[in-house]
């Protein structure tokens, strides 16, 4: 995005393998140099759906002892001395006026803050998710309490600090005493293309990612579905709930359990660009929120993706005055229910009426990538020592 302001760009990254996932999203890079540092001694695999299937496999087998550990159950902090070096190199090359780095993985917040007191460039720690502190999402207690004197002191020479999220913004000026700025992840212009919506007569609900159980609740639906199955018996060829993300034992059992699988559709994994098409086709789109109150301030990228699509957004959580619900009620994006007769009540209105209208693209225009790092860059420069 920068790039098209006008500046000058390169990225230092660390080698992509199967086991960080799919890796089908592809955009134009030209005019900006990428440096990738291999960190691994195993040959780097192909994006592919079988490749990164297989390792979310493994990593639903280790999901909890990974998180229990936080930052330091992370194999990407062996990149530490590659990213360091290459850093180091093209620091000496060329001058750099910033540094920008973001996180998660941490190993980024530590090579920025070295590069920074080597090479005297400032450096800005954006924090694109909450694994600090008091945001204890599936950590051990141990995990949770070094997290935050690590980030503390991770970010201590850091020029300026962004947040994702307001809930994140808040708990980071009240955990480090400083200022921190705002930049939503938005969703890009250049995917949201005109999709006709399906032609089977068949309403359909998209989600799109994964569901993480016992954080994300989509019972409250089954329930919906389940009820309106005994009162409308051709049901299954009216309405249509499609998950597409990797195939999840526990989503599967969920819909097995409450008797909807003629209503439900486990599409599996779909490439980035046929998920956004999905989502452009569908009636609307489901939005899970956190259940957990200590979740607060994780805003995934999902919910701008499905801004940007302009269809309605269906979102189930346990309380009305989240930061995802105040985003998508201020965006006239859609409604956040919180019972299964909000949510039987709804489905039975989508049935009766058409297709909703898309969104007004002024509604959401404000969220777009190319807004939100627009609005970044011109919050930081001004910032900036000297």
């Amino acid at each position: 995005m920068w790039r098209d302001l006008g500046h000058e760009v390169e990225v230092l990254t660390f080698a992509k393998h199967a086991l960080d996932g799919a890796m089908d999203l592809e955009r134009d890079l030209a005019g900006i140099e990428v440096h990738e540092v291999g960190y691994l001694p195993v040959r780097r695999a192909a994006a592919s759906e079988r490749g990164a299937a297989r390792w979310e496999a493994v990593k639903a087998l280790t999901r909890r002892a990974r998180f229990a550990l936080g930052s330091f159950g992370d194999v990407r902090l062996f990149a530490y001395r590659g990213l360091l070096r290459k850093g180091l190199r093209r620091c000496a090359e060329r001058r750099f006026d910033l540094i920008v780095a973001t996180s998660p993985p941490d190993v980024i917040f530590l090579v920025a803050r070295r590069l920074s007191q080597r090479m005297g460039v400032p450096w800005v720690a954006d924090f694109r998710d909450a694994w600090f502190h008091d945001m204890v999402l599936y950590r051990s207690r141990l995990a949770a309490a070094l997290a935050g004197p690590l980030n503390r002191w991770l970010v201590s020479n850091a020029a300026l600090l962004v947040a994702v999220s307001r809930g994140l913004q808040t708990r980071l000026q009240r955990y480090l005493g400083r200022e921190v700025l705002l930049s939503f992840n938005g969703f890009l212009e250049e995917d949201q293309r005109d999709v006709a919506p399906t032609a089977d007569g068949i309403r359909h609900i998209a989600y799109t990612g994964r569901v993480y159980p016992g954080k994300q609740d989509p019972e409250p639906l089954l329930r919906a579905l389940a009820a309106l199955r005994r009162e409308i018996r051709d049901l299954p060829r009216r309405l249509s709930i499609d998950f597409y993300g990797f195939d999840d034992p526990a989503l599967r059992s969920l819909v097995e359990r409450h008797g909807v699988a003629e209503c439900v559709a486990l599409r599996g994994f779909v490439p980035y660009r046929e998920s956004i098409a999905a989502q452009r086709a569908a009636d609307a789109l489901l939005f899970l929120d956190w259940m957990d109150v200590g979740a607060e301030g994780m805003m995934t990228g999902k919910l701008f993706e499905y801004l940007g699509s302009r269809r309605p957004i269906l979102a189930l959580g346990p309380r009305k005055d989240s930061e995802a619900a105040r985003l998508i009620a201020g965006a006239g994006a859609g409604i956040l229910l919180t019972s299964d007769s909000e949510v039987v009540d709804y489905l039975r209105k989508l049935l009766a009426s058409p297709r909703p209208a898309d969104l007004p693209a002024q509604a959401i225009a404000r969220f777009s990538r190319e807004r939100q790092a627009a609005e970044l860059l011109g919050a930081i420069l001004p910032r900036l020592p000297g």
